[in-house]
């Protein structure tokens, strides 16, 4: 299955847990959504032991957890149930870490600041000729990079990515229809 895949069956998902939460039969949504939460229970206790047992493994098995914790799908899985094996501090480090090398083809580089309450701070630093690329590229690619790595991330500041580019738009006096500017008498 592919990311997008898996998008596609998570949005059904929640679009049909709206649908059985707007019922207007009590019994059948108070049931629908206890039917929900026995089958995240048991799915959630599942993959709990699943991740012990890999942890009980030896070094094997942890090379492996780490393997499958690292896999943007099932990464999304262990956050869900809470047994991700990596704190979110060092999957965050770890994804600006595996950037360094694509963000200096960039003409940048970046450090993490801190992480608070899922709000991950970043300060990028440009070479003194700006950016090879356009900001809203590199911050796309950091963006993907953390969310892939530590999905429940809810948002994602970028210290220094403004662009020195001003549109020229911006510095054109505006012309309104039907208006002329006269000369002035100087």
């Amino acid at each position: 299955m592919t990311n997008s895949e898996f998008q596609l069956h998570t949005g059904r998902v929640d679009e049909l847990l709206h649908r059985v939460s707007a019922l207007t039969d009590s019994e059948a949504r108070t049931s629908a959504l206890e039917l929900v939460q026995a089958i995240m229970d048991l799915h959630g206790a599942t993959v709990s032991r699943l991740v012990e047992l890999l942890e009980d493994a030896g070094e094997t098995g942890r090379n492996l957890l780490a393997r499958l914790a690292s896999d943007p799908m099932i990464c999304g899985l262990l956050v869900l149930y809470g047994i991700h094996p990596v704190p979110l501090e060092q999957r965050v480090e770890g994804a600006v870490e595996k950037l360094i090398p694509q963000l200096r083809k960039s003409g940048t580089s970046v450090q993490v600041l801190g992480i608070k309450d899922g709000v991950v701070r970043l300060d990028l630093e440009k070479e003194a000729h700006g950016f090879r690329y356009s900001p809203e590229k590199i911050q796309a690619t950091i963006e993907q990079a953390i969310l892939e790595a530590a999905p429940e991330v809810v948002e994602i500041l970028i210290d220094g990515l403004t662009s020195s580019f001003v549109p020229i738009e911006m510095i054109q006096p505006a012309i309104k229809k039907g208006k002329t500017y006269e000369e002035s008498a100087a």
